[in-house]
């Protein structure tokens, strides 16, 4: 009788004092709604990615996933709203690359990248590219790296935003070819794209889901990609090998949540983010991204978010690149 009654007290004082770290909090997560925040716009191709995993989720819970749009500021917006959230699992969030290079761009954020957030899983990788429009006159990364040395000063490069992966990844080719050329900043790969295809600016650094349509469609050509492993979007493109460390992505996505959320619920959000991911139904809208499918645990993933803080913040500041 003892015994009862002090596991009927503890019961009452965990269900007062919301004791959701308590063994078997997972075993009853989720018990309402959950709120997917996301730093991009609808029909983006992260877009299409959180809604193909909110779906599978929703039917694996019983419970609705709702999609919560949060565009702009580099993802800053969206990485806010998960911080203000609570520490519970009913929210959380799509993360890309510049969750990790934001803190070196900018002088202050409104919140503290390690400190506020705990990672889940990283979902996929994004490969990188180098194009230019057919009528610049180099086929490859070798003769684009001749041209630009015999008219030093004279070439440009593009990337989709200032401060992304692909900007960096020029920053780096540049920096390590030892080539006169300067960036120029779009607001957005289309206006980019428009200025490459008219030979305004002579190649860009993007990533593949990007430019693979108007490669495809013959407007535009790719020079490299970027890394050790062929695209098989393009298998007769060379790779450009070298340029970035060993288990260094040149784009990812993956999913975070609230610092302090119970390690229950952040394990169980990865087995379950894991197994939707891998599903017949996700795997087929994921290749239609031309993304590649990549997972870790939570610890995996709050290493790696820290190994892209130091790496990248050394390119950015080598760089002189400040967005503030």
């Amino acid at each position: 009788m003892k015994n009862a009654a002090r596991n009927a007290t503890l019961a009452l004082l965990a269900a007062g004092l919301g004791w959701s770290t308590l063994p078997g909090a997972a075993e009853t997560w989720p018990v309402k709604p959950l709120r997917f925040i996301l730093p991009a716009q609808p029909g983006t191709s992260a877009d299409i990615a959180v809604r193909a995993l909110a779906q599978h989720l929703s039917k694996q819970w019983q419970q609705p996933v709702v999609v919560d749009n949060r565009p702009g500021a580099g993802s800053i917006v969206a990485s806010q709203a998960l911080a203000a959230a609570p520490a519970d699992g009913y929210s959380f969030a799509w993360v890309i690359a510049a969750h990790a290079t934001n803190p070196s761009l900018y002088r202050r954020l409104p919140y503290d990248t390690l400190r506020d957030f705990s990672g889940v899983t990283l979902i996929y990788s994004l490969r990188s590219v180098i194009t230019a429009a057919p009528a610049l006159p180099a086929a490859n990364v070798g003769e684009l790296i001749r041209l630009a040395q015999s008219k030093p000063g004279e070439l440009s490069f593009t990337s989709p935003l200032p401060g992304t992966i692909p900007h960096l990844i020029g920053e780096l080719f540049k920096r390590r070819e030892k080539l006169q050329m300067e960036h120029i900043a779009y607001k957005g790969g289309i206006a980019a794209h428009v200025d490459l295809m008219a030979g305004r600016v002579a190649v860009m650094f993007d990533v593949l889901p990007n430019a693979l349509p108007q490669i495809r469609a013959g407007r535009l050509k790719a020079l490299a990609i970027v890394g050790d492993t062929p695209a098989k979007e393009l298998p007769g493109v060379p790779t450009l090998p070298g340029l970035l460390p060993p288990n260094t992505l040149s784009g990812w996505n993956g999913v975070m949540v609230p610092a302090r959320t119970p390690n229950s619920v952040t394990n169980k959000l990865n087995a379950d983010l894991i197994r939707a991911a891998r599903s017949p139904e996700v795997q087929a809208r994921f290749a239609t991204l031309t993304v590649d499918t990549i997972t870790n645990t939570p610890p995996q993933f709050d290493a790696f978010i820290r190994s892209e803080i130091a790496f990248w913040g050394k390119v950015i500041r080598d760089a002189g690149i400040r967005l503030d």
